[in-house]
């Protein structure tokens, strides 16, 4: 896939993920991005701001908390993007995934999406699934390290990844539900 769809793909993400997300959740790219992570979502204010947070801020709040049990943190999603040119439907989706290059993260994830260079949006269906769930159902190769997806991507073909299939207007939510669990 080349690399200008790609990115239309990882930015129609970002946008169906902020549009729904009632500005609740954060989403980006990470700077140095590693172990085939493409965007990272974290609930809103949690997450760290780097090097240049205040101290006294941290001071404060370890004071206030003291002797309280602290909040949970909620969690970080890594999430791999996967797309291909396409309107869904008819077309089929496969793709070869080595999970060799994946951190082995349980709040790991793959999005698959097929690309509409019509419309320049994402298809209405995509793929979300952790990477727990995409090793038990992917098929295999001849290398074990490679894990083949294969899917229509619609709701009216099932297949085997037919229940990890969200609507985009609904990828928020999803991504809200786990970054609060």
């Amino acid at each position: 896939m080349a690399d200008n769809i790609k990115e239309k793909i990882e930015d129609k993400i970002i946008d169906w993920v902020i549009r729904g997300s009632g500005n609740r959740l954060v989403v980006f790219k990470p700077e140095k991005p590693a172990g085939g992570i493409d965007l990272v979502i974290e609930k809103k204010g949690d997450y760290e701001t780097g090097p240049d947070k205040n101290p006294a801020d941290n001071l404060v709040i370890r004071a206030q908390t003291f002797g309280k049990p602290q909040r949970k943190k909620a969690k970080e999603i890594s999430i791999s993007v996967n797309g291909q040119v396409g309107a869904g439907g008819n077309n089929i989706f496969v793709k070869d995934i080595n999970i060799e290059e994946f951190a082995l993260n349980k709040n790991f994830y793959f999005i698959f999406a097929f690309f509409d260079i019509l419309r320049q949006d994402i298809s209405d269906n995509v793929c979300f699934i952790s990477l727990e769930e995409f090793k038990k159902n992917a098929g295999g190769t001849q290398d074990k390290n490679i894990l083949k997806f294969e899917s229509y991507l619609s709701p009216n073909k099932k297949d085997k990844y037919s229940e990890f299939l969200i609507n985009k207007k609904d990828l928020s939510q999803v991504l809200f539900r786990i970054t609060s669990s």
